[in-house]
């Protein structure tokens, strides 16, 4: 692209700028032993399916390296389970992907004793991440993703980063300004997700 459109300088930059979020990101994560990372998943991925609606070797969590219960799957495209598999994984962080999240409360609203039955649920640990994928993959996004998912589990390791600066910090590098707040007002943003 950077040929075509005669700006193969902005290229260089731009790509320099993804290995090095991608090469920051593992850095602070790689050494962390399987003992002390929490089980994740991602609930959300598609608009069939809700919240079993997932993916195996998701990228914002391979990024950060984590324990993702759906890599047992084959593959690394969406896929839906059913409620019995969720309910075996049992993930301690759920983390949802905003596009669908109005679904997924109205499923809530409808199915309590099933969501209640997972132990991110009862716990409070179901956080909500900005959607990448819509037609086209947003590198961007998925970096802030990953960024805010590390945050969420590995807290000391991401001790530094406020998910939300370093949101726009991406933005407004690879897009020209700091979107994170149209983003948030768009989808949810980063956060905690309240079900009650």
């Amino acid at each position: 692209m950077g040929k075509i459109l005669n700006k193969e300088k902005r290229a260089e930059e731009v790509v320099k700028f993804i290995k090095d979020c991608q090469k920051d990101l593992n850095e602070r994560t790689q050494d962390i032993s399987d003992e002390n990372k929490p089980t994740v998943y991602v609930g959300g991925v598609r608009h069939k399916g809700g919240i079993l609606s997932t993916c195996p070797k998701y990228p914002p969590f391979m990024a950060v390296n984590t324990k993702n219960v759906a890599d047992e799957l084959d593959g690394n495209n969406p896929v839906v389970i059913n409620k019995e598999k969720l309910l075996m994984w049992n993930p301690d962080v759920i983390f949802i992907d905003e596009a669908i999240l109005g679904e997924i409360k109205n499923d809530y609203a409808k199915n309590k004793e099933f969501y209640n039955s997972l132990k991110a649920f009862k716990n409070g640990e179901v956080c909500g991440i900005l959607p990448y994928n819509f037609y086209t993959t947003n590198i961007g996004t998925a970096l802030a993703d990953a960024y805010y998912i590390g945050k969420v589990l590995y807290p000391e390791r991401f001790a530094d980063i406020n998910p939300e600066e370093k949101a726009d910090g991406i933005y407004t590098f690879l897009v020209g300004k700091p979107v994170y707040k149209e983003m948030a007002e768009e989808f949810g943003g980063f956060k905690k997700i309240e079900f009650e």
